[in-house]
C-alpha cells in the first residue's frame, strides 16, 4: 500500500514554475482557484505532482473518479468506441452501445423510471430536466434549497444555493427560482415540525410560508433536490423530510426531480440514494462518475409521463454521448457488477464514522460530523454553542492535510473526504491519521 509523501515545500520548484506561467495566461479566477501542484500522473487513489509528492486523493475530481484513477478497463472500452465510431452527435446518429447504456440505467433507477435523454454532463443534465419540467407541467417557477450545488451555468448556479459567489450577478437573470432552506438535522433555522403538520419541518415552512405568503403552489413545475447534500456539506435529510415532501408533490401535481449527479453510482451507499428512503422521483439527473473518471458523460432518467408526453424540446449539445462516453459508461457498470463496490463502500463508512466520531470527542471546535457512505465530512466551528462557522480554520486544517499528503475538498460548509470507492479501508485509516495531525497542529498554531 502506498503511503503519502510529501518532500518538498507545496508549490515544490516545477509546480511553481507552471502554476507562475499560468498567472497571465489563464482566466483570473481560475488561476487563482488552482491547488498548490500541478499533477504528473494518478493511480487509483494516489496522485504524484511534478515534484514527486505522492498524494492520497480524496477529492476524487469533485466526486468524478469512483472506482480509481486511470483503470485500464475503463479506459481501452472507450478508446476502441472512439477508433470505430469517432465522436458523433447521437442526437443525429446512434450507436448500438447507445441503447444498451440507456436500458442499464432504466434497469439501475426505481420503478418510476421509463425513459433516458442524453448529455454531456451533469449541468446540461440539470437544465434539461428544469425544461422538461417546466415543459410537461405548462408551469414556471422550481423549488430548491439552501445549500444546493446544480452546476455553474446562469440557470444551475441560480437553481442552485450553495454560496452567494456562485451565483454573483446571476441571480437575477435565472428567474423562476426560489428556495428553502436544506433540511439539515444539524444547523437547519426552523422550528421543530409544529403539531398537526406534515411531520417535518422543512416541508411545515413550505406549506405554512412560502406557499402561503410567496408562491401560488398552481404555479410550481416541481422541486430540484440532491438526496445528499454534496460539496454543501455531505448532509442527508431526515426520513420525515422525504414521506412529507413526496405528498406536498402529489397533492399538487409538482414533478420531483433527484439531482444524483454527485450521489449516483454508489458514493451515497446505494446505487441512487433515492433507495435510502424508496423515493420514486419523476426526474433523474446523472452525470460526473456515469463516465468511471474517464470521459464525459450526463444523462436525464425520467417517467413516461415526462420523458415520453414531451417530444419537442431540444435537449443537450452535440456531444452529448459521445461514443466513447457511452462505452466508459457501459464498462463502470460492468465494473459495479463484477466487483463487490457498495460492499467496500460500507467498509469505508464504517471506518469514517468511527475516526469522526473520536475528532469530535476530542475536539471542541469541530461541530458536526458526518459519514454517509464516502460522503464524509467535518464541520468547523467557533464555538459549538453558537454552530457559527470557522472557515479560517477549515481552511488551515486543508492546507496542513495537503502538506501531509491527503488531497480533500474543503467546500463553503465543511471539509468534505471523497475517497474512490474501492480505496482500501486500512488506507483509509492512514489518511485519518493524517487529518487528526492536521487538526491538532491547526488548533496548536504549529505550521506543521
Amino acid at each position: 500500500m502506498p503511503a503519502p509523501a510529501v518532500r518538498t515545500a507545496l508549490p515544490g520548484p516545477r509546480s511553481r514554475a507552471l502554476l507562475e506561467s499560468g498567472e497571465g495566461l489563464l482566466y483570473a479566477g481560475l488561476a487563482a482557484d488552482l491547488a498548490p501542484l500541478v499533477l504528473d500522473r494518478k493511480r487509483g487513489y494516489t496522485a504524484t505532482d511534478v515534484d514527486g509528492n505522492v498524494f492520497y486523493d480524496l477529492a476524487s475530481a469533485s466526486a468524478s473518479v469512483p472506482l480509481g484513477a486511470c483503470r485500464e478497463d475503463l479506459i481501452e472500452p472507450a478508446v476502441a468506441a472512439i477508433r470505430r465510431w469517432g465522436n458523433e452527435d447521437s442526437h443525429a446518429l446512434s450507436s448500438p452501445p447507445m441503447f444498451e447504456l440507456a436500458r442499464r440505467l432504466v434497469e439501475l433507477a426505481p420503478d418510476s423510471i421509463d425513459r433516458v435523454d442524453i448529455a454531456l454532463n451533469g449541468t446540461e443534465a440539470v437544465e434539461t430536466a428544469v425544461r422538461l419540467m417546466r415543459r410537461a407541467t405548462g408551469r414556471p417557477l422550481v423549488l430548491a434549497f439552501h445549500g444546493g450545488y446544480h452546476g455553474e451555468s446562469t440557470a444551475t448556479a441560480t437553481l442552485g444555493a450553495e454560496a452567494a459567489s456562485i451565483s454573483a450577478g446571476d441571480r437575477a437573470l435565472g428567474t423562476g427560482f426560489f428556495h428553502a432552506p436544506y433540511p439539515n438535522p444539524y444547523r437547519s433555522p426552523l422550528a421543530p415540525a409544529r403539531p398537526g403538520g406534515s411531520g417535518d419541518a422543512t416541508v411545515d415552512y413550505i406549506r405554512d410560508e412560502l406557499l402561503f405568503h410567496l408562491v401560488d403552489p398552481g404555479l410550481v413545475a416541481g422541486v430540484v433536490i440532491e438526496p445528499i447534500l454534496g460539496s454543501g456539506g455531505c448532509i442527508a435529510p431526515p426520513d420525515s423530510f422525504w414521506r412529507a415532501l413526496t405528498a406536498l408533490c402529489s397533492e399538487h401535481g409538482w414533478l420531483l426531480c433527484a439531482d444524483e449527479v454527485k450521489t449516483g453510482m454508489g458514493r451515497g451507499g446505494t446505487m441512487l440514494a433515492v433507495e435510502r428512503w424508496e423515493v420514486e422521483p419523476d426526474l433523474i439527473c446523472m452525470g460526473k462518475a456515469l463516465g468511471g473518471g474517464v470521459m464525459p458523460i450526463g444523462a436525464v432518467l425520467g417517467t413516461e409521463a415526462v420523458l415520453g408526453a414531451v417530444d419537442d424540446l431540444s435537449t443537450g449539445s452535440t456531444w452529448s454521448w459521445l461514443p466513447g462516453s457511452v462505452a466508459a459508461a457501459l464498462a463502470t457498470l460492468d465494473a459495479y457488477e463484477r466487483e463487490d463496490v457498495l460492499g467496500n463502500v460500507a467498509a469505508l463508512e464504517a471506518v469514517a464514522a468511527e475516526r469522526l466520531a473520536g475528532l469530535a470527542g476530542r475536539h471542541e471546535r469541530i461541530g458536526d460530523v458526518r459519514a454517509i457512505g464516502c460522503f464524509q465530512a467535518i464541520e468547523f466551528v467557533r464555538d459549538r454553542a453558537s454552530k457559527e462557522r470557522d472557515p479560517v480554520l477549515q481552511g488551515a486544517v486543508a492546507r496542513l492535510a495537503l502538506e501531509r499528503g491527503i488531497l480533500a475538498d474543503s467546500s463553503t460548509a465543511s471539509l468534505n473526504l471523497q475517497p474512490s470507492l474501492l480505496m482500501p479501508p486500512e488506507a483509509l485509516e492512514v489518511a485519518y491519521d493524517l487529518v487528526a495531525e492536521s487538526i491538532g497542529a491547526a488548533l496548536s498554531g504549529d505550521a506543521r
